[in-house]
């Protein structure tokens, strides 16, 4: 029977899917609004056969930076220096030494040609983990000083760097261009010209994912993510539900052997007080509780058991409402199988 496995915990089987009819519109707006997740199964597998040269181009530029390769150097190089040719101009590469968890950061200027006068705009190659046997890797695309500068704030910098992740992995239009999934986005969000931006390039590797997060950010409704290759499951539900879960888990069941009795007597005084619990699951800095939810069997297969997972083949799109904090949509990721899988991770606009 396969198992999860991610960053070095066995987290038990994986659950066998569950043949479910499509998405209705009806149940798509619902889910929207409530903050739950919205699978679209296959909506973009007629688009992924029309980018396979692309596709392909992208795992072998992921497998030259994993075997130590330069991502600036190879973006001078084809095909990358002919799609940036005339658009973007590369202005060199950083490296913080502050973020153990950055590969490298190219950094481009708009050319007059796009149309737009946008500078500092940037590539971030990032490890998702620290852990030694997750080889799972992201391409972010941004601007300015990350994590310090409001993005909404300068929509014509965010539109270039989004244009700039669409000229470096030109296989982003599997979502831009995706008329079924946009006509889905209108109706979700009254919106006749939703944008696509703070565009990130996932590949999810065996043993790797995401910890439970949300990707709530001022101007963002939300996440549309799609599995390009490989399969994912996900833990998904919004916060009032999952800080609900979590409190009756604590409350209901025998805590985890693998948990301190220390850290048991701080989750049971958690879990008297749910805006307590709230606030430190916000704050992402609570270790007993980040064990809890994030490295142990017995809470992962809990949730399971709840009905909060879902199970991504390439094709799929999996929607994610960050619009408050009581409904964003918290998620969590695990990579499935024995091969790393890529996927496309845009903030809806």
């Amino acid at each position: 029977m396969q198992h999860l496995y991610r960053r070095g915990f066995d987290l038990g089987p994986v659950p066998t899917p569950v043949a479910t009819e499509s998405t209705t519109r009806v149940d798509a707006i619902s889910n929207w609004q409530k903050g739950l997740p919205t699978k679209l199964k296959g909506v973009c597998s007629h688009l992924i056969s029309t980018h396979e040269n692309q596709i392909s181009d992208t795992e072998k530029f992921v497998l030259a930076i994993l075997d130590g390769n330069s991502a600036e150097e190879m973006l001078d190089q084809p095909p990358y220096v002919n799609r940036l040719k005339n658009t973007f101009e590369s202005m060199g590469a950083a490296y913080n030494e502050g973020d153990d968890q950055e590969v490298e950061t190219v950094m481009f200027d708009a050319l007059s040609t796009q149309g737009i006068d946008a500078k500092d705009l940037w590539m971030k190659v990032s490890w998702l983990s620290f852990h030694d046997e997750d080889a799972s890797i992201r391409f972010r695309f941004s601007f300015g000083v990350d994590l310090e500068e409001d993005v909404a704030a300068d929509p014509v910098r965010q539109k270039a760097a989004a244009n700039l992740a669409e000229a470096v992995f030109p296989e982003s239009r599997i979502v831009t261009d995706n008329n079924a999934l946009l006509e889905t986005l209108r109706t979700l969000l009254n919106d006749d010209h939703p944008e696509f931006v703070e565009r990130i390039l996932y590949f999810n590797a065996p043993n790797g994912g995401a910890y439970l997060h949300h990707d709530l950010e001022r101007g963002h409704a939300g996440v549309v993510y799609a599995q390009i290759s490989g399969s994912t499951l996900w833990l998904a539900l919004p916060q009032q539900q999952l800080v609900s879960q979590i409190s009756e888990f604590i409350r209901d069941h025998t805590l985890p052997d693998s948990l301190s009795e220390q850290a048991k007597q701080e989750l049971r005084a958690l879990c008297q007080d749910k805006n307590l619990l709230s606030d430190q699951l916000n704050s992402f800095t609570h270790d007993a509780l980040i064990q809890l939810i994030n490295e142990t069997e017995e809470f992962i297969q809990y949730m399971i058991t709840q009905g909060h997972s879902q199970i991504l083949e390439a094709g799929d799109v999996i929607l994610l409402p960050q619009q408050e904090v009581k409904t964003c949509c918290w998620h969590s990721v695990f990579c499935l199988g024995e091969e790393i899988g890529q996927a496309l991770s845009f903030a809806i606009r």
